[in-house]
Protein backbone atom coordinates (compact mmCIF):
# COMPACT_ATOMS: atom_id res chain seq x y z
CA UNK A 1 0.00 0.00 0.00
CA UNK A 2 2.51 2.12 0.90
CA UNK A 3 4.19 1.77 -2.78
CA UNK A 4 1.04 2.73 -4.44
CA UNK A 5 0.66 5.65 -1.74
CA UNK A 6 4.02 7.30 -3.20
CA UNK A 7 3.06 6.78 -6.91
CA UNK A 8 -0.40 8.64 -6.41
CA UNK A 9 1.63 11.02 -4.55
CA UNK A 10 4.28 11.85 -7.21
CA UNK A 11 1.05 12.32 -9.49
CA UNK A 12 -0.43 14.72 -7.24
CA UNK A 13 2.57 17.04 -6.56
CA UNK A 14 3.20 17.37 -10.11
CA UNK A 15 -0.78 18.99 -9.91
CA UNK A 16 0.49 21.16 -6.91
CA UNK A 17 3.54 22.30 -8.66
CA UNK A 18 1.31 23.80 -11.14
CA UNK A 19 3.79 22.21 -13.98
CA UNK A 20 3.53 24.09 -17.50
CA UNK A 21 0.32 23.64 -19.68
CA UNK A 22 2.40 22.95 -22.97
CA UNK A 23 1.15 20.09 -24.64
CA UNK A 24 -2.21 19.66 -22.52
CA UNK A 25 -4.70 20.39 -25.19
CA UNK A 26 -5.11 23.23 -23.18
CA UNK A 27 -6.14 26.22 -25.88
CA UNK A 28 -8.13 25.82 -28.88
CA UNK A 29 -7.43 27.45 -32.13
CA UNK A 30 -9.39 30.74 -32.61
CA UNK A 31 -10.80 29.85 -35.99
CA UNK A 32 -13.74 27.59 -35.92
CA UNK A 33 -13.40 23.99 -37.21
CA UNK A 34 -16.69 22.69 -39.26
CA UNK A 35 -15.47 19.88 -40.46
CA UNK A 36 -16.20 18.11 -37.13
CA UNK A 37 -19.84 17.37 -36.93
CA UNK A 38 -22.29 15.26 -35.01
CA UNK A 39 -24.16 14.52 -32.16
CA UNK A 40 -22.40 13.31 -28.84
CA UNK A 41 -24.26 11.83 -26.11
CA UNK A 42 -22.49 12.50 -23.00
CA UNK A 43 -23.58 10.21 -20.34
CA UNK A 44 -22.46 11.34 -16.39
CA UNK A 45 -23.99 10.68 -12.73
CA UNK A 46 -23.85 14.02 -10.73
CA UNK A 47 -26.54 16.68 -12.02
CA UNK A 48 -24.33 18.91 -9.60
CA UNK A 49 -22.12 19.40 -11.97
CA UNK A 50 -24.59 20.54 -15.17
CA UNK A 51 -23.99 23.91 -14.80
CA UNK A 52 -19.91 23.20 -15.19
CA UNK A 53 -21.03 20.72 -18.08
CA UNK A 54 -23.12 23.44 -20.05
CA UNK A 55 -20.04 26.30 -19.64
CA UNK A 56 -17.67 24.00 -21.05
CA UNK A 57 -20.29 23.06 -24.03
CA UNK A 58 -20.82 26.71 -24.46
CA UNK A 59 -16.94 27.10 -24.84
CA UNK A 60 -16.68 24.24 -26.96
CA UNK A 61 -19.09 24.79 -29.15
CA UNK A 62 -17.05 27.91 -30.05
CA UNK A 63 -14.74 25.86 -31.51
CA UNK A 64 -17.14 23.01 -32.65
CA UNK A 65 -20.12 24.88 -33.83
CA UNK A 66 -21.28 21.33 -35.85
CA UNK A 67 -21.12 19.54 -32.82
CA UNK A 68 -24.36 19.51 -30.82
CA UNK A 69 -23.57 17.72 -27.18
CA UNK A 70 -26.88 16.12 -25.82
CA UNK A 71 -26.57 15.61 -21.75
CA UNK A 72 -28.05 12.23 -19.86
CA UNK A 73 -27.36 12.53 -16.45
CA UNK A 74 -28.38 10.17 -13.58
CA UNK A 75 -28.55 9.52 -10.28
CA UNK A 76 -25.02 7.36 -9.13
CA UNK A 77 -27.54 3.93 -9.14
CA UNK A 78 -29.23 4.84 -12.46
CA UNK A 79 -25.99 5.38 -14.41
CA UNK A 80 -24.42 1.92 -13.41
CA UNK A 81 -27.98 -0.20 -13.98
CA UNK A 82 -28.43 1.63 -17.56
CA UNK A 83 -24.70 1.59 -18.50
CA UNK A 84 -24.89 -2.53 -17.79
CA UNK A 85 -27.76 -2.82 -19.80
CA UNK A 86 -26.70 -0.02 -22.38
CA UNK A 87 -23.33 -2.10 -22.97
CA UNK A 88 -25.37 -5.66 -23.33
CA UNK A 89 -28.37 -4.21 -25.38
CA UNK A 90 -26.51 -1.56 -27.69
CA UNK A 91 -27.52 1.71 -26.82
CA UNK A 92 -25.11 3.29 -25.14
CA UNK A 93 -23.58 6.93 -24.82
CA UNK A 94 -20.81 8.08 -27.29
CA UNK A 95 -18.87 9.81 -23.91
CA UNK A 96 -19.21 8.65 -20.45
CA UNK A 97 -17.46 9.09 -17.10
CA UNK A 98 -15.94 6.02 -15.67
CA UNK A 99 -13.86 5.35 -12.50
CA UNK A 100 -11.50 3.26 -10.98
CA UNK A 101 -13.71 0.31 -9.65
CA UNK A 102 -14.97 -0.30 -12.94
CA UNK A 103 -12.43 0.42 -15.49
CA UNK A 104 -11.17 -2.96 -15.82
CA UNK A 105 -14.51 -4.84 -16.43
CA UNK A 106 -15.76 -2.54 -19.63
CA UNK A 107 -12.29 -1.81 -21.20
CA UNK A 108 -12.07 -6.08 -20.91
CA UNK A 109 -15.62 -6.22 -21.92
CA UNK A 110 -14.63 -4.31 -25.38
CA UNK A 111 -16.66 -1.30 -24.53
CA UNK A 112 -14.49 1.42 -24.57
CA UNK A 113 -12.17 2.76 -27.16
CA UNK A 114 -8.05 2.87 -26.77
CA UNK A 115 -7.64 6.49 -26.83
CA UNK A 116 -3.25 6.45 -27.74
CA UNK A 117 -4.04 7.37 -30.62
CA UNK A 118 -6.07 10.90 -29.87
CA UNK A 119 -3.85 11.49 -27.28
CA UNK A 120 -0.78 11.94 -29.73
CA UNK A 121 -2.91 13.53 -32.52
CA UNK A 122 -4.47 16.21 -29.81
CA UNK A 123 -0.71 16.59 -28.82
CA UNK A 124 -2.03 15.82 -25.08
CA UNK A 125 0.82 15.63 -22.37
CA UNK A 126 -0.65 12.30 -20.11
CA UNK A 127 2.31 13.92 -17.96
CA UNK A 128 0.25 17.01 -16.93
CA UNK A 129 -1.97 15.12 -14.79
CA UNK A 130 -1.62 12.81 -12.04
CA UNK A 131 0.30 9.95 -12.80
CA UNK A 132 -1.65 7.33 -10.38
CA UNK A 133 -4.86 8.44 -12.10
CA UNK A 134 -3.71 7.99 -15.71
CA UNK A 135 -2.37 4.64 -14.69
CA UNK A 136 -5.76 3.70 -12.81
CA UNK A 137 -6.60 4.10 -16.54
CA UNK A 138 -4.20 2.53 -18.44
CA UNK A 139 -5.40 -0.75 -19.38
CA UNK A 140 -3.38 -3.66 -20.25
CA UNK A 141 -0.88 -1.06 -21.79
CA UNK A 142 -3.61 0.68 -23.54
CA UNK A 143 -5.02 4.32 -22.35
CA UNK A 144 -8.74 4.24 -21.86
CA UNK A 145 -9.62 7.83 -20.21
CA UNK A 146 -7.89 10.94 -19.24
CA UNK A 147 -8.35 12.04 -15.89
CA UNK A 148 -11.03 14.78 -15.50
CA UNK A 149 -10.68 15.13 -11.82
CA UNK A 150 -9.48 14.68 -8.22
CA UNK A 151 -11.29 14.10 -5.17
CA UNK A 152 -10.74 13.60 -1.11
CA UNK A 153 -12.98 13.17 1.39
CA UNK A 154 -13.66 16.23 4.17
CA UNK A 155 -16.22 16.98 7.05
CA UNK A 156 -18.63 19.85 6.01
CA UNK A 157 -20.36 21.40 8.85
CA UNK A 158 -23.21 23.63 9.70
CA UNK A 159 -21.95 26.53 11.50
CA UNK A 160 -25.69 28.30 11.81
CA UNK A 161 -26.22 24.84 13.93
CA UNK A 162 -22.84 25.13 15.75
CA UNK A 163 -23.61 28.51 16.65
CA UNK A 164 -27.43 27.41 18.12
CA UNK A 165 -25.80 24.67 20.55
CA UNK A 166 -22.83 26.86 21.55
CA UNK A 167 -21.04 24.37 19.94
CA UNK A 168 -16.86 25.60 18.75
CA UNK A 169 -16.31 24.91 15.01
CA UNK A 170 -14.30 21.90 14.12
CA UNK A 171 -10.21 23.01 13.10
CA UNK A 172 -7.89 20.52 11.08
CA UNK A 173 -6.36 19.40 13.73
CA UNK A 174 -9.08 17.61 15.65
CA UNK A 175 -9.13 14.05 16.81
CA UNK A 176 -12.18 11.24 16.05
CA UNK A 177 -13.12 11.93 19.78
CA UNK A 178 -13.92 15.43 19.18
CA UNK A 179 -15.94 14.87 16.43
CA UNK A 180 -18.12 12.07 18.77
CA UNK A 181 -18.09 14.71 21.72
CA UNK A 182 -19.24 17.70 19.41
CA UNK A 183 -21.79 14.99 17.36
CA UNK A 184 -23.11 14.29 21.09
CA UNK A 185 -23.77 18.50 22.33
CA UNK A 186 -25.10 19.30 18.55
CA UNK A 187 -27.60 16.20 18.93
CA UNK A 188 -31.41 17.35 19.66
CA UNK A 189 -33.47 15.55 21.82
CA UNK A 190 -36.57 15.41 19.65
CA UNK A 191 -34.49 14.34 16.70
CA UNK A 192 -34.97 16.97 15.06
CA UNK A 193 -31.08 17.64 14.46
CA UNK A 194 -28.08 14.78 14.52
CA UNK A 195 -24.57 15.94 15.30
CA UNK A 196 -23.70 14.23 12.27
CA UNK A 197 -24.40 11.14 9.46
CA UNK A 198 -22.76 7.91 10.44
CA UNK A 199 -24.54 5.83 7.84
CA UNK A 200 -22.72 2.91 5.77
CA UNK A 201 -20.62 4.65 3.06
CA UNK A 202 -17.64 3.25 1.26
CA UNK A 203 -15.68 6.12 -0.18
CA UNK A 204 -16.72 8.86 2.29
CA UNK A 205 -17.23 6.56 5.23
CA UNK A 206 -15.57 3.71 6.18
CA UNK A 207 -12.39 3.39 3.79
CA UNK A 208 -11.16 6.26 5.30
CA UNK A 209 -10.90 5.02 9.22
CA UNK A 210 -10.49 1.52 7.74
CA UNK A 211 -6.74 3.34 6.35
CA UNK A 212 -6.41 5.47 9.47
CA UNK A 213 -6.86 2.49 11.90
CA UNK A 214 -3.92 0.59 9.74
CA UNK A 215 -6.44 -1.49 7.75
CA UNK A 216 -6.84 -2.36 4.55
CA UNK A 217 -9.99 -3.03 2.24
CA UNK A 218 -8.07 -5.14 -0.33
CA UNK A 219 -4.44 -6.45 -0.20
CA UNK A 220 -1.71 -5.22 -2.22
CA UNK A 221 -1.60 -8.63 -4.64
CA UNK A 222 -5.44 -8.02 -5.01
CA UNK A 223 -5.68 -11.32 -3.60
CA UNK A 224 -7.26 -11.36 -0.22
CA UNK A 225 -9.63 -9.39 1.62
CA UNK A 226 -8.65 -7.26 4.74
CA UNK A 227 -12.29 -7.33 5.64
CA UNK A 228 -11.38 -10.25 8.43
CA UNK A 229 -8.36 -7.85 10.13
CA UNK A 230 -8.47 -6.65 13.49
CA UNK A 231 -7.70 -3.30 12.07
CA UNK A 232 -10.23 -3.22 9.13
CA UNK A 233 -13.35 -3.99 12.08
CA UNK A 234 -11.86 -1.32 14.24
CA UNK A 235 -12.07 1.26 11.35
CA UNK A 236 -15.61 0.37 10.94
CA UNK A 237 -16.01 -0.32 14.84
CA UNK A 238 -15.82 3.49 15.31
CA UNK A 239 -18.87 4.63 13.24
CA UNK A 240 -20.93 1.64 14.86
CA UNK A 241 -19.95 3.62 18.00
CA UNK A 242 -21.89 6.39 16.99
CA UNK A 243 -25.23 4.82 15.92
CA UNK A 244 -25.02 3.42 19.25
CA UNK A 245 -25.23 6.68 20.74
CA UNK A 246 -27.85 8.06 19.18
CA UNK A 247 -26.09 11.09 17.16
CA UNK A 248 -27.11 10.10 13.76
CA UNK A 249 -30.15 9.03 12.46
CA UNK A 250 -30.57 5.17 11.55
CA UNK A 251 -29.41 3.38 8.88
CA UNK A 252 -32.72 2.97 7.74
CA UNK A 253 -33.44 7.05 7.71
CA UNK A 254 -30.27 7.21 5.46
CA UNK A 255 -31.28 4.77 3.18
CA UNK A 256 -34.75 6.39 2.93
CA UNK A 257 -33.05 9.85 2.54
CA UNK A 258 -29.23 10.70 1.89
CA UNK A 259 -27.05 11.97 4.64
CA UNK A 260 -25.99 14.68 2.20
CA UNK A 261 -29.65 15.40 1.59
CA UNK A 262 -30.22 15.42 5.21
CA UNK A 263 -27.18 17.96 5.80
CA UNK A 264 -28.41 20.02 3.37
CA UNK A 265 -31.98 20.24 4.51
CA UNK A 266 -30.61 21.16 8.07
CA UNK A 267 -31.05 17.92 10.05
CA UNK A 268 -27.03 17.19 10.44
CA UNK A 269 -24.83 19.27 11.88
CA UNK A 270 -21.72 17.11 9.98
CA UNK A 271 -21.36 15.29 6.86
CA UNK A 272 -18.84 13.50 5.67
CA UNK A 273 -18.54 14.25 1.95
CA UNK A 274 -15.96 14.68 -0.89
CA UNK A 275 -14.92 17.87 -2.62
CA UNK A 276 -17.39 17.08 -5.17
CA UNK A 277 -20.11 18.31 -2.65
CA UNK A 278 -18.95 21.80 -3.37
CA UNK A 279 -21.12 22.18 -6.71
CA UNK A 280 -24.13 21.05 -4.34
CA UNK A 281 -23.23 23.50 -1.80
CA UNK A 282 -22.93 25.98 -3.89
CA UNK A 283 -26.60 25.65 -4.98
CA UNK A 284 -27.88 25.30 -1.62
CA UNK A 285 -29.58 27.96 0.72
CA UNK A 286 -27.63 27.12 3.64
CA UNK A 287 -24.36 27.85 1.66
CA UNK A 288 -23.61 31.14 3.75
CA UNK A 289 -24.03 28.42 6.86
CA UNK A 290 -21.68 25.69 5.50
CA UNK A 291 -17.60 25.55 5.60
CA UNK A 292 -15.83 22.10 5.50
CA UNK A 293 -12.48 20.95 7.42
CA UNK A 294 -9.96 18.02 7.33
CA UNK A 295 -11.18 14.32 8.69
CA UNK A 296 -10.31 13.89 12.34
CA UNK A 297 -7.63 11.98 13.33
CA UNK A 298 -7.93 8.14 14.58
CA UNK A 299 -5.48 7.32 17.73
CA UNK A 300 -3.12 9.44 15.91
CA UNK A 301 -3.22 8.70 12.18
CA UNK A 302 -4.98 10.98 9.55
CA UNK A 303 -6.33 9.00 6.35
CA UNK A 304 -8.35 10.07 3.07
CA UNK A 305 -9.27 8.04 0.22
CA UNK A 306 -8.64 9.67 -3.42
CA UNK A 307 -10.33 8.85 -6.42
CA UNK A 308 -10.73 10.65 -10.01
CA UNK A 309 -13.08 10.02 -12.92
CA UNK A 310 -12.00 9.85 -16.86
CA UNK A 311 -14.02 10.19 -19.65
CA UNK A 312 -14.46 7.70 -22.19
CA UNK A 313 -15.46 6.89 -25.55
CA UNK A 314 -17.35 4.16 -26.45
CA UNK A 315 -15.64 1.53 -28.69
CA UNK A 316 -18.54 1.68 -31.48
CA UNK A 317 -19.35 5.24 -31.41
CA UNK A 318 -20.93 6.49 -34.78
CA UNK A 319 -19.45 10.08 -34.22
CA UNK A 320 -15.57 9.23 -33.61
CA UNK A 321 -14.48 12.65 -34.22
CA UNK A 322 -16.90 14.54 -32.34
CA UNK A 323 -16.86 12.19 -29.50
CA UNK A 324 -12.60 13.00 -29.84
CA UNK A 325 -13.29 16.29 -29.84
CA UNK A 326 -15.35 16.29 -27.09
CA UNK A 327 -13.47 14.60 -24.56
CA UNK A 328 -10.06 16.17 -25.45
CA UNK A 329 -11.53 19.14 -24.88
CA UNK A 330 -13.04 18.23 -21.18
CA UNK A 331 -9.11 17.23 -20.63
CA UNK A 332 -7.86 20.50 -21.37
CA UNK A 333 -7.18 23.94 -19.91
CA UNK A 334 -10.54 25.66 -20.37
CA UNK A 335 -12.47 22.92 -18.93
CA UNK A 336 -10.43 22.13 -16.09
CA UNK A 337 -10.65 25.99 -15.23
CA UNK A 338 -14.67 26.09 -15.73
CA UNK A 339 -14.40 22.81 -13.07
CA UNK A 340 -12.14 25.27 -11.05
CA UNK A 341 -14.36 28.10 -11.09
CA UNK A 342 -17.32 26.45 -10.70
CA UNK A 343 -16.42 24.54 -8.34
CA UNK A 344 -17.60 20.91 -10.02
CA UNK A 345 -14.62 19.24 -8.45
CA UNK A 346 -10.90 19.79 -8.05
CA UNK A 347 -9.58 19.09 -11.47
CA UNK A 348 -6.99 17.32 -12.66
CA UNK A 349 -5.16 18.96 -15.00
CA UNK A 350 -1.49 20.93 -13.75
CA UNK A 351 -1.98 24.40 -12.57
CA UNK A 352 -5.45 24.28 -12.01
CA UNK A 353 -6.56 23.07 -8.82
CA UNK A 354 -5.55 26.39 -6.91
CA UNK A 355 -8.06 28.28 -9.42
CA UNK A 356 -10.82 25.50 -7.35
CA UNK A 357 -9.71 26.68 -3.97
CA UNK A 358 -9.65 30.11 -4.46
CA UNK A 359 -13.30 30.02 -6.52
CA UNK A 360 -14.44 29.96 -2.75
CA UNK A 361 -12.46 31.33 -0.46
CA UNK A 362 -14.64 31.95 2.14
CA UNK A 363 -14.29 28.23 2.82
CA UNK A 364 -11.60 25.95 3.62
CA UNK A 365 -11.21 23.97 0.54
CA UNK A 366 -7.27 24.05 0.83
CA UNK A 367 -8.03 21.13 3.14
CA UNK A 368 -8.85 18.70 0.49
CA UNK A 369 -5.45 19.61 -1.15
CA UNK A 370 -3.71 19.39 1.77
CA UNK A 371 -5.21 15.88 2.45
CA UNK A 372 -4.34 14.94 -1.13
CA UNK A 373 -0.98 15.70 -0.57
CA UNK A 374 -0.02 14.63 2.82
CA UNK A 375 -2.28 11.02 4.07
CA UNK A 376 -3.69 9.64 0.87
CA UNK A 377 -4.76 6.33 -0.27
CA UNK A 378 -6.11 5.60 -3.59
CA UNK A 379 -9.66 4.06 -3.78
CA UNK A 380 -9.74 0.40 -3.16
CA UNK A 381 -10.25 -1.78 -6.51
CA UNK A 382 -9.97 -5.08 -8.47
CA UNK A 383 -10.75 -6.19 -11.42
CA UNK A 384 -14.45 -6.88 -10.44
CA UNK A 385 -15.02 -4.30 -8.07
CA UNK A 386 -18.11 -4.11 -8.21
CA UNK A 387 -19.54 -7.55 -7.19
CA UNK A 388 -17.53 -7.52 -3.48
CA UNK A 389 -18.89 -3.71 -3.46
CA UNK A 390 -22.58 -5.44 -3.56
CA UNK A 391 -21.11 -7.95 -1.20
CA UNK A 392 -19.82 -4.84 1.28
CA UNK A 393 -23.23 -3.62 1.23
CA UNK A 394 -24.91 -6.52 1.73
CA UNK A 395 -23.08 -7.78 4.83
CA UNK A 396 -21.86 -4.18 6.41
CA UNK A 397 -25.47 -2.52 6.54
CA UNK A 398 -26.43 -5.68 8.92
CA UNK A 399 -23.91 -3.93 10.90
CA UNK A 400 -24.93 -0.47 10.99
CA UNK A 401 -28.45 -1.27 11.08
CA UNK A 402 -27.19 -3.13 14.44
CA UNK A 403 -28.43 -6.00 13.68
CA UNK A 404 -25.25 -8.17 14.03
CA UNK A 405 -21.80 -7.66 15.02
CA UNK A 406 -18.56 -6.06 13.28
CA UNK A 407 -16.68 -8.92 13.56
CA UNK A 408 -19.81 -11.21 12.62
CA UNK A 409 -20.88 -8.73 9.38
CA UNK A 410 -16.92 -8.23 8.57
CA UNK A 411 -16.35 -12.39 8.79
CA UNK A 412 -18.84 -12.98 6.52
CA UNK A 413 -17.98 -10.35 3.66
CA UNK A 414 -14.14 -11.26 3.75
CA UNK A 415 -15.23 -14.71 3.06
CA UNK A 416 -17.29 -13.41 0.17
CA UNK A 417 -15.16 -10.75 -1.10
CA UNK A 418 -12.37 -13.72 -1.10
CA UNK A 419 -13.96 -15.75 -3.48
CA UNK A 420 -14.55 -13.15 -6.41
CA UNK A 421 -10.93 -12.20 -5.57
CA UNK A 422 -9.64 -15.51 -6.53
CA UNK A 423 -12.36 -16.01 -9.33
CA UNK A 424 -10.59 -12.50 -11.33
Amino acid sequence: MKGIRKWMAAGLAVVMAGVMLTGASAVFADEANTDVSGEVRYAYWDNNQTPYIEKCIEEFNKVYPNVTITLEPNTWDEYWTKLEAAATGGSIADVFWMNGPNITKYANGGILMPIDDMIEEQGIDTANYPAGLVALYNIGGAQYALPKDFDTIGVWYNKAIFDEAGVEYPTDDWTWEDMAEKAAALTKDDGSVYGIGAGFDTQAGIYNTIFAAGGCVISEDKKSSGYDLPETMAGIQCWIDLQEAGVSPSEASLEETTSDTQFLSGRLAMYWGGSWFLGAVKTSDLMENIDVVELPSLNGKKATVIHGLGNCIYVDTKVPDAAKAWVSFLAGETANLISAETGAAIPALAGTAEAWVESTPEMNLKSFITSSEEYSYPYPASANTAEWNTYEADCLKKAFSLDVSVEDACTELAGKMNEVLAAE
